[in-house]
């Protein structure tokens, strides 16, 4: 009777088990399920200031503005936040704003404080802001878009164009960051900053209507930056226009080596600068868009 017993807990043991494998197998389907929108769905959007309150690693008491887009639904949805680049402002990406919200993601641009002519953060001047103090501001707004009511928090997507996307890369790749994000997306990432700079004098200099600071050029001396993203292990897109003045052909590569061709999503432009407009930033606000849906979930 006894060994009786003893197979019959082992037999309700092994189902128990095979009942939690199965659940569990179903849940993880669950959680892997592509979110799929009619192809011609757009969501009403709605716009509104938001400001991030944080106290810097120097206790620097900063204030970042911005701009928050969300789609006029009720509801949980997934968000990117857009980060501009050199002497860039919130209101640099318009079209990819409007354009993600309508497609059900909820979006924050905003001004890297210091980071340019009269931005509208406040707490950092030119003189004290750099690539680091930047990557601050990024996982402060991170934490910050992550607790909007309407934001799924498990779905943030990093977006960022020339000295955002090299700060969007920085990043993606921090070891406390780096599973917070969904993958992330760049227009010609800067990622020859710390050349341009290596062996510079660490001095204050003026740069295309706007200064880069001793701490920048001090903070970048001995940065590589690929020995550094390749530590975020998700699906990334680039977009690049092959006739780039400012961003060589040889970041970009270095980046896919960095990331792992596999993982990137690498789209050139034919004829595009340092900078998309026309035909070539509608071909890159819908390839960047394309990515985006092609890693959300429902």
């Amino acid at each position: 009777m006894k060994k009786f017993w003893m197979v019959c807990t082992a037999l309700l043991v092994a189902l128990a088990a095979a009942l939690c494998a199965c659940a569990g197998e179903e849940e993880q389907v669950k959680e892997r399920t592509l979110r799929h929108l009619p192809s011609g769905l757009k969501y009403e959007v709605e716009w509104d200031a938001h400001r991030v309150e944080y106290t810097d690693a120097e206790g620097n008491e900063i204030s970042l503005f911005g701009q928050l887009y969300t789609p006029k639904r009720e509801g949980k949805f997934p968000a990117v936040i857009l980060s501009h680049g050199f002497n860039g402002h919130y209101r640099d990406f318009p079209s990819e704003c409007q354009r993600f919200t309508e497609r059900g993601y909820v979006c924050y641009a905003f001004d890297f404080c210091g980071a340019q002519a009269g931005g509208e953060s406040t707490g950092r001047t030119a003189a004290d802001y750099t690539p680091f103090t930047m990557k601050e501001d990024l996982c402060a707004v991170i934490e910050d878009i992550g607790k909007v009511p309407c934001v799924d928090s498990t779905q943030i997507f990093l977006f960022g164009g020339s000295q955002g996307g090299f700060v969007t890369a920085l990043t993606a790749a921090d070891d406390e960051i780096k599973d917070r994000i969904a993958a992330i997306a760049m227009y010609f990432p800067a990622l020859n900053i710390p050349d341009d700079w290596r062996g510079k004098p660490e001095a204050d200099t003026p740069l295309m209507g706007y200064s880069i600071g001793a701490s920048f050029i001090r903070s970048v001396q001995d940065l590589d930056p690929f020995a550094v993203i390749g530590n975020f292990k998700k699906d990334v897109c680039i977009v690049w226009g092959d006739q780039d003045a400012l961003v060589a052909r040889k970041y970009i590569d270095g980046a896919v080596e960095a990331y792992g061709a596999d993982r990137v999503d690498l789209t050139v432009i034919p004829g595009a600068g340092h900078g998309f407009g026309g035909e070539a930033l509608t071909t890159a606000v819908e390839k960047v868009l394309a990515f985006l849906e092609a890693h959300t979930y429902a």
